[in-house]
């Protein structure tokens, strides 16, 4: 893997072993890797609307959830999901 920054992108890191189940830094690995694809959403001002307020997504854990108020909304939310975990190597499982 490695990582990318807006202007670079580092050498290759080898990954030779994962973070165990209920390591501590699971959470944060699991907020550093998802923050550009919970953003995203946001910046196209999707989302569930209610009031003045917007949710986009909710996360928890392995967990996802993203919102929005309409058909097309979601269509596009699904289409960056897509997109992010192509470029990123996650997985989704739906049916979960």
């Amino acid at each position: 893997t490695c990582i990318t920054t807006k202007d670079k992108k580092n050498t290759p890191i080898s990954i030779l072993r994962g973070v165990n189940q209920g390591h501590p830094l699971s959470p944060l690995l699991f907020n550093l890797t998802l923050d550009p694809l919970l953003s995203r959403p946001e910046k196209k001002g999707e989302g569930y609307q209610h009031e003045r307020f917007t949710v986009t997504a909710m996360a928890f854990a392995d967990d996802l959830v993203l919102l929005s108020n309409t058909w097309e909304g979601m269509t596009r939310n699904i289409k960056i999901l897509e997109k992010f975990c192509n470029r990123t190597g996650l997985r989704t499982q739906g049916e979960k």
